[in-house]
C-alpha cells in the first residue's frame, strides 16, 4: 500500500464522547440553552454562523479554557484504540481534523497514550474550515479525496467532507443520532467502533 494513504478522524464525539461536557460548559454561560441547540450547531460549521447574539470573546475564551481542563478527565471511547491499531496495520496513517483546540487534543492523546497513532492534528488554529483543512492535507500528503474518508459524528462534518468530494463514515455514539446522519448523506454508519473498519473497507474497496 502506498505511503500516502490517510484516514481522517474527527475528535469530539468520535474518539472522546465530549458532547455532554461541551453542552455543560456552554450552559454555564447560556443558562437557557438546550442540548438540541448544540446538536443544531453541529449541522453546519460552528465557526461560520452566529450561534448566539450573546457570544463574545470572553465566552469563547472561557469555553476553551474549561474544555482543556475537563476533556482530559473523560475516557476515550472504548474500542477506538483497537480501530487505530487495525487501520495502521493495514497501511493507513491517521490524521485528526477537529474544531477543538490543538493543545487540548494533544494533552488528551498523550494522557491516554493515543498520540502515537496520529501523524498530525489539524484543529482550530490550522483553520476554522474543515474544507480548507482537508485541502491542506490533500496537498501535503499527495492524496485525492476518493483515496480517503472522514470518520465523524456530525452532519456538519459530513457536509464539509462531501464538499471536497470525500466520503464520510458517521458514528452513532456522538452528537447526532443514526437517522440524522443517514438523512444527511453519511456514506456508512458505524454502530460501534469496530464497524469503522468495515466501513473503510467497503468505501475504499480494500480486500
Amino acid at each position: 500500500m502506498k505511503k500516502n494513504k490517510i484516514i481522517f478522524f474527527d475528535f469530539d464525539g468520535v474518539i472522546v464522547n465530549s458532547c455532554q461536557m461541551s453542552f455543560e460548559i456552554n450552559k454555564e454561560s447560556i443558562v437557557d440553552i438546550e442540548y438540541s441547540e448544540i446538536q443544531k450547531w453541529g449541522e453546519g460549521n460552528v465557526y461560520n454562523s452566529k450561534l448566539r447574539e450573546t457570544f463574545n470573546d470572553d465566552h469563547i475564551r472561557y469555553y476553551f479554557e474549561q474544555y482543556e481542563q475537563r476533556v482530559k478527565e473523560i475516557l476515550p471511547v472504548e474500542g477506538m484504540e483497537e480501530v487505530f491499531k487495525k487501520l495502521i496495520s493495514i497501511g493507513y496513517r491517521l490524521v485528526i481534523v477537529s474544531s477543538a483546540d490543538e493543545k487540548a487534543i494533544e494533552i488528551f492523546l498523550k494522557k491516554y497514550s493515543l498520540d502515537k497513532y496520529f501523524i498530525e492534528i489539524l484543529a482550530r488554529r490550522a483553520h476554522t474550515s474543515k474544507v480548507e483543512k482537508f485541502k491542506m492535507a490533500f496537498e501535503k500528503y499527495k492524496i485525492k479525496a476518493k483515496e480517503t474518508l472522514l470518520v465523524t459524528d456530525s452532519v456538519g462534518d459530513i457536509k464539509e467532507a462531501h464538499e471536497v468530494k470525500m466520503k464520510a463514515i458517521g458514528v452513532v455514539w456522538g452528537l447526532h443520532e443514526k437517522e440524522r446522519l443517514e438523512e444527511n448523506g453519511a456514506d456508512f454508519i458505524a454502530e460501534k467502533p469496530e464497524d469503522i473498519i468495515i466501513g473503510v473497507k467497503k468505501i475504499l474497496a480494500l480486500n
